[in-house]
């Protein structure tokens, strides 16, 4: 028996890794540059397009542009007393969800003075800025593919909120927020019916990425250094794998496992392919892994890096990883960074990299996607790339 037990152990070891070197030498080639675009805060990559946001003087400002950098429409989303956006996603018909704060709107005094003021001493008032208003109510706007302003739903914040991710299914909405002391999980229909926050730890956990499922229920991913679920804290911090139930309940917790390391996971995709950072014994690497619906590891990789950026699912069962690369890889040509700097891989299904992008011009990356018949699309600061 214990002979059968280590041999299964051992097996598990080698699943859990891919498949090595790659088989052929990978040649790294430049990324393109698809066009410059203006400073944003966020965006989204659907099949018809990029939708980017930015906040500007009491109003938010959308629009959204084609794969090859052209611009297709603008709009600004108003009728508060002052807004911001903080998180946006798509859903399959192409309309952006935008998640973010708004302020009641200011009550106009009615009243009219009857005579003009007298000012004896000839003083003259200069003009007070007006405060910023108070962000107090958590807001969703549905923004349809032609850049309509769909619906606007709101509901009292109660308590300052950082929007750190939202996901779309056919059932909803899932949002996730920080308020300084925990994670805080927030639920609502396609209709507009917000459930209760939810808050997922204390602020010794961090959660940046979530998918839901169609049935409410979600995926969450980070990094904690505290007992979540009942799992005690492993290592310095542990990357985090977690289920919760559309009441926003944990109902399975998976941690790293090295008992001296500083692990996250960074970004996530419904295919369950996770990028994140691993600091252990004066390493820094970014982790590749694919995970099944269990949380058991399929493949894994580890590079020698200065941080994992983003995560995205492609054709055939492989993923595109976007991390800054800071040395060398094995069996990819072309690649020897002096300092770190942004590379793009793609796995296929069995961890084997089959193509590898240079992309020292990706700054500020916000989000990633692979779209069918266009390729691997990046939205970042410095402006839009495809490969």
């Amino acid at each position: 028996m214990k002979r059968f037990t280590v041999a299964v152990i051992a097996a598990l070891l080698v699943s859990s890794q891919p498949a090595g070197a790659v088989p052929k030498t990978i040649a790294a080639s430049e990324i393109t540059k698809v066009a410059a675009i203006a400073e944003h805060e966020g965006a989204t990559i659907s099949g018809q397009g990029i939708t980017i946001f930015s906040n500007a003087e009491k109003k938010v400002l959308v629009s959204s542009i084609d794969f090859t950098g052209a611009e297709k429409w603008k709009l600004v989303i108003e009728g508060s007393a002052d807004q911001v956006a903080m998180a946006a996603t798509s859903d399959k018909e192409g309309n952006t969800w935008l998640a973010g704060l708004t302020s009641a709107i200011d009550a106009v005094e009615s009243k009219t003075a009857t005579g003009a003021p007298i000012n004896v001493d000839g003083v003259v008032v200069e003009p007070v800025p007006g405060l910023r208003n108070d962000l107090n109510t958590f807001t969703l706007w549905k923004i349809s593919a032609t850049g309509s302003l769909v619906s606007t739903y709101s509901d009292s914040a109660t308590a300052p909120l950082l929007i750190t991710a939202l996901s779309h299914s056919s059932s909803g909405i899932s949002i996730l927020g920080d308020r300084g002391a925990g994670t805080v999980l927030i639920n609502s229909t396609l209709a507009g019916k917000f459930t209760t926050a939810k808050t997922i730890g204390t602020a010794k956990s961090a959660f940046t990425s979530i998918v839901r499922n169609s049935d409410g229920s979600a995926q969450i991913y980070g990094a904690s250094s505290e007992t979540l679920g009942g799992k005690k804290l492993v290592g310095v911090r542990d990357g985090i794998l977690a289920k919760v139930n559309k009441s926003g309940a944990l109902t399975s917790v998976v941690r790293s496992s090295a008992t001296k390391a500083t692990r996250s996971w960074q970004s996530a995709t419904s295919s369950y392919f996770l990028v994140g950072d691993v600091k252990v014994g004066g390493k820094n690497e970014s982790a590749f892994t694919k995970f099944n619906a269990s949380f058991t590891p399929t493949w894994t990789l580890r590079l020698p890096s200065q941080g994992a950026q983003l995560a995205a699912v492609a054709a055939n069962g492989s993923h595109y990883a976007l991390f800054n690369s800071s040395l060398s890889i094995p069996g990819v040509t072309g690649w020897k960074p002096s300092t770190p700097t942004s590379l793009v891989l793609r796995f296929d299904s069995k961890g084997v990299i089959t193509q590898a992008l240079k992309a020292s011009q990706v700054t500020g990356a916000k989000t990633m996607a692979h779209i069918a018949g266009v390729g691997i699309v990046i939205v970042s600061q410095a402006g839009i790339f495809k490969g």
